[in-house]
């Protein structure tokens, strides 16, 4: 009995689905897929050991004649991965993604919110209803460069000694370990001790003693902030593209800063972290080996 591509398809989301991938990512694989197979049927593939490079180098040609870059790379990418997983399951003897070419990003500088931003915005929020609460929500998120759905499920026990966060359940479902400053630890000490509400929630941050915070409140208040400091508007995702290059600035390593963001790849970090001129002026006058001769 042989399996349509469209089977292959519902078997590899579910197989997705049970390894905990989040909702926002099967959505983006079903869409790129069903795409895919629609494309596949009409030029009468229908079975997934029918599917040809030459077909799949066709697809992505058109997806870049109607697509920016980045969205026809987006939606190559879950191809990738699909046809590598039916590899694995031994459907197909090698993939014909694997020399499909991807199209070329163009490496751009993307915003991220620097210090004097994050200082502004402190100090308007201490005009808030809650100041404590959302100065803390601002330096968790730029002292960690945490996802704010990773700030949104931080429980009051996973705030362990030493200065870390345990952040449990992230993309991927991978547990990890995320430093955090005395300076970070300072704010959400304060919150927790005068103003959090008390609650069985075991959330840290609130909004009422029986709700706590979610994406979009997060990124509300954000937007109210700016508005009030009068800055341009940053996303919570903003934040922690400004603590990955202020973590290169001040000379940290990629390799490290892989495992705070909890990235799978180095790729992805380098995508988040690209310096600009000055910096890498900078990097290189503290770093050259010619420094160190007359």
């Amino acid at each position: 009995m042989h399996f349509t591509l469209a089977q292959h398809i519902q078997d590899f989301l579910m197989g997705c689905r049970q390894r905990g991938h989040s909702k926002a990512t099967l959505s983006a694989y079903r869409t790129s897929l069903d795409k895919f197979t629609a494309y596949a049927q009409a030029a009468g593939v229908t079975r997934a050991e029918a599917v040809t490079r030459t077909l799949l180098r066709n697809y992505a040609s058109s997806l870049t004649e109607q697509m920016s870059p980045g969205g026809a790379h987006a939606r190559l990418r879950p191809l990738k991965t699909f046809f590598l997983w039916l590899e694995a399951d031994e459907v197909i003897e090698k993939s014909p993604m694997r020399r499909v070419s991807m199209p070329k990003l163009p490496r751009q500088i993307l915003p991220a919110v620097e210090p004097e931003v994050v200082e502004r915005l402190m100090e308007t929020a201490l005009g808030n209803r809650h100041p404590q609460r959302d100065r803390a929500i601002i330096a968790v998120l730029y002292d960690t460069g945490l996802r704010v759905s990773e700030l949104c499920g931080l429980h009051l026990d996973d705030i362990e000694p030493g200065g870390r966060l345990n952040v449990r359940q992230a993309k991927g479902s991978k547990d990890r370990i995320v430093p955090i400053s005395r300076v970070g630890l300072k704010h959400l000490a304060r919150y927790v001790q005068t103003e959090r509400p008390a609650s069985l929630l075991p959330n840290v941050f609130l909004t009422l003693p029986d709700a706590a915070v979610c994406r979009d409140t997060v990124k509300q208040l954000l937007a109210r902030l700016c508005v009030t400091a009068g800055t341009a508007t940053y996303s919570p995702h903003t934040f922690r593209r400004g603590f990955a290059v202020n973590y290169l600035r001040n000379s940290g390593d990629v390799f490290t800063l892989q495992r705070i963001l909890g990235h799978a790849s180095l790729e992805m970090t380098n995508r988040y972290a690209v310096l600009n001129t000055e910096d890498l002026k900078d990097v290189h006058r503290r770093a050259s080996p010619m420094s160190a001769l007359k």
